[in-house]
């Protein structure tokens, strides 16, 4: 991981070299809202919202190619209210909450819209999880590191001001089924990658601010 950071920092310092003026670090304060679901718990929906801010560095590479390094505080999870005129009295809800560190590839598709995709790590550091009203905190074991990718279609609003909807998923179970479950035998092999366990599914909704700090000669 040090090695890819450090790779990855010294392209983009080689292609700040080779184009001053075009290619410039950016810092990017962003804020917004994570539309949660877990896949593999039975329910369904994007029904828990989730807070998400943080920072990241965008490192131009050329007019319509970018690097984004992101430090984020993510809410994740997934709820479920109970609806008694349906017959339905259960409760669930479960609020995980990550370090999130995304790797973004970003290009620019036109003077107005953009695209991002990437791996993330995140780290789990608190969580509460209520299941029928009852606090079951500690019951049962997640994950601390989760894994995933994303990917994101966003527009430039103003001159420094972005709007993005990104979509991430869990690549690795963030709670496992257990041996038992894992030998299922299902009828395709993307099946089988997601299906031992449970997945983080998020779509959020982010807005963000561009800082530059280059003056505006290029020097």
């Amino acid at each position: 991981m040090k090695k890819l950071f450090l790779y990855l920092i010294l392209f983009c310092l080689n292609a700040k070299a080779q184009d001053n003026k075009k290619s410039v670090f950016t810092l990017l304060p962003a804020m917004g809202l994570n539309f949660c679901q877990i896949h593999g718990d039975s329910y369904s929906g994007f029904d828990k919202l989730g807070l998400f801010f943080g920072t990241s560095v965008n490192a131009r590479l050329n007019k319509k190619m970018s690097l984004e390094f992101g430090f984020y505080f993510s809410q994740k999870g997934a709820r479920h209210n109970s609806n008694p005129e349906n017959g339905d009295f259960s409760f669930y809800r479960v609020n995980l909450n990550y370090l999130d560190l995304p790797i973004l590839f970003k290009y620019q598709i036109n003077s107005t819209y953009f695209v991002t995709a990437g791996p993330s790590f995140a780290y789990l550091f608190s969580y509460n999880e209520n299941i029928d009203n009852t606090d079951m905190t500690g019951t049962y074991y997640f994950n601390k590191n989760e894994f995933g990718v994303n990917f994101g279609l966003g527009k430039i609003v103003k001159e420094k001001f972005y709007v993005e909807i990104r979509a991430s998923n869990s690549i690795i179970p963030i709670r496992d089924y257990g041996i038992i479950a894992n030998k299922i035998i299902f009828p395709n092999p993307i099946a089988t990658f997601f299906n031992k366990g449970l997945y983080n599914n998020i779509i959020s909704l982010i807005v963000s601010y561009k800082l530059d700090f280059n003056s505006k000669n290029g020097n």
